[in-house]
């Protein structure tokens, strides 16, 4: 449904204007990518606002965009697997936020164990979508250690003031653990 929407726009926005085949497939890919991203997010916010967590999956999903793209790391292949994984992955987040009373001194060695992983790994290199120019590869990294940083010197902050820190460790933890990707066969 999702392909046939974006052949569609696609087809109507080559009318007028003169592309390749080269360019038509860049642009169907691009809306593609970005249909399933906003249909799985969407998806998830509504499961999570129906079982009474609408901020929980917020933040857990806004980290997720603030580090994920920046660091690349596990990706399923289809959307299908990708939106289940996604969901576990929520799913997991939250309850362990949820049931995990973490010390501070704990939460600390947490987010410092994310961010070395982070500092040492990133960014990930997906093999179907290859980046070639180390510039780019350059700023991925400072920008996915920055925000997990970032996230983590918040997380520490919140402690005393706030149940999410807990959301923000766990998940900047699953954000550093998926870039240690699963065996390609």
């Amino acid at each position: 449904m999702v392909k046939g929407i974006s052949k569609r726009i696609i087809q109507s926005i080559s009318i007028n204007e003169k592309y390749s085949k080269d360019e038509l497939e860049q642009m169907e890919y691009a809306l593609v990518t970005i249909l399933f991203e906003f249909s799985k997010t969407i998806l998830l916010i509504i499961i999570f606002s129906l079982l009474g967590y609408f901020k929980e999956v917020i933040i857990i999903l806004a980290i997720m965009c603030a580090v994920n793209p920046f660091i690349g790391g596990y990706h399923e292949d289809t959307q299908i697997k990708c939106f289940i994984a996604t969901l576990l992955l929520t799913a997991g987040t939250l309850i362990l936020s949820l049931q995990c009373n973490l010390s501070f001194l704990s939460n600390c060695i947490l987010i410092f164990l994310s961010i070395f992983c982070i500092w040492n790994q990133a960014p990930v290199i997906n093999s179907k979508m290859p980046i070639t120019r180390p510039n780019l590869i350059k700023q991925n990294r400072i920008k996915g250690l920055s925000a997990s940083i970032i996230l983590g010197l918040i997380s520490i902050v919140l402690y005393n003031y706030s149940s999410y820190y807990s959301l923000i460790t766990w998940t900047i933890l699953f954000e550093a653990l998926l870039m240690f990707n699963k065996r390609e066969n």
